[in-house]
């Protein structure tokens, strides 16, 4: 639904200057908290090689969990050294931030047009519309729990190990595995079936290396897929028609599987984690379909990698001269997520009180009519 307003929106007015300042102000403020995405993520890295704890526990080898499908998964059969793998899931995000940032427009081109009147067109980028979604998604969470916790459903804490380091580890290995299981494979395999059952120009893909290509975009790029197969988009569509049926079901499932996870295994997580978990996890979703697959594993890093450094005792106890920064940013994005539910929700109203004023007026006929 958030993504709809990115790819639908079509303002009645293009020259309104004030309009054009707002885009033009979360341009700026876009920039701003996408430079603190980049810097967090270089500060984890200094964190995990660069500090006395992290380096004792990047010369450990350990095994570690890996999801397939849900909750399907495994053990690594042997210990993996434990550095190399921080190393590996560091570069898997640097290049999900790589190709965020070129792919879909670009960013620095969306950027450059943030104060146009173009909506739809400047939020095909993920990476410039990641602030405004992240923001969304994080006071919709907050907003689910404080409101159970006022009736007595408690959402609880995860359970972390005490070591700094160690969490940090689990928190920043949590999103690959998570968004492969939960995202990647099974929405992935139903837009393999997708495409190759129902795409409309899927005779005209009888090359083998297209249809191979069709069927790795699938998995990496579902929007991609479904324009390459004729199938209605996102970005042609909007949301609510360029996601299908079928699409929507996997959707809803992968999202409540998602939030009864948290709380099927103890890990600390209480009965009301369930729904602000499925949230998170219907956006993440929406976020693939739409985007691709860097677009749920950046929202995921977000909420467990870059907040980690928003733990005043973390901050404090390693980063102290960035407390001040991290606590601005937090107020830019507790700020922008309220801006931008007030303005989808002034969007949705405006667009049902446009569709009610079209809706044809049956004539009506005198009280009385003669044969």
């Amino acid at each position: 639904m958030l993504v709809g307003v990115v790819h639908q929106v079509t303002l009645a007015q293009p020259n309104s200057l004030i309009k054009g300042f707002a885009f033009a102000l979360y341009g700026l403020v876009s920039v701003i908290i996408v430079a603190s995405y980049l810097f967090v993520h270089l500060m984890g890295y200094g964190f995990f090689f660069f500090t006395l704890g992290g380096l004792e526990l990047s010369v450990r080898s350990l095994n570690f969990p890996i999801l397939v499908f849900f909750l399907v998964g495994f053990f690594t059969p042997a210990p993996l050294h434990v550095g190399t793998v921080f190393l590996f899931i560091w570069i898997v995000y640097s290049l999900c931030f790589f190709f965020a940032w070129k792919w879909r427009r670009g960013f620095h081109t969306a950027f450059a047009k943030s104060s146009s009147v173009e909506l739809h067109k400047i939020f095909k980028n993920f990476l410039f519309a990641m602030p405004l979604l992240s923001s969304m998604v994080l006071t919709a969470a907050l907003a689910i729990i404080y409101s159970q916790g006022a009736v007595g459903v408690e959402t609880g804490m995860v359970q972390l190990p005490s070591d700094p380091h160690e969490a940090f580890l689990d928190l920043a290995y949590g999103p690959l595995v998570e968004e492969l299981a939960f995202r990647l494979v099974p929405i992935g395999l139903l837009i393999v079936f997708y495409v190759f059952l129902l795409g409309k120009n899927i005779k005209g893909v009888s090359a083998v290396g297209n249809r191979v290509k069709l069927f790795f975009m699938a998995f990496f790029y579902p929007e991609g897929a479904k324009r390459m197969a004729g199938l209605p988009n996102v970005s042609e569509h909007g949301v609510l028609k360029g996601i299908s049926p079928v699409e929507w079901v996997m959707i809803v499932v992968t999202s409540a599987v998602f939030g009864l996870a948290h709380v099927l295994f103890p890990s600390g997580w209480e009965v009301g984690k369930i729904t602000s978990a499925f949230v998170q996890g219907f956006f993440f979703a929406v976020t693939y379909v739409a985007y691709g697959f860097e677009g749920p594993i950046l929202l995921h890093w977000y909420f467990n990698y870059y907040n980690y450094f928003f733990d005043l005792e973390v901050a404090e106890g390693f980063f102290l001269a960035t407390v001040e920064l991290l606590s601005v940013i937090e107020i830019m994005t507790i700020i922008l997520g309220i801006v931008g539910w007030a303005a989808f929700g002034i969007a949705g109203l405006r667009k049902l009180v446009g569709l009610k004023r079209q809706q044809p007026v049956q004539p009506r006929l005198p009280p009385f009519t003669q044969p």
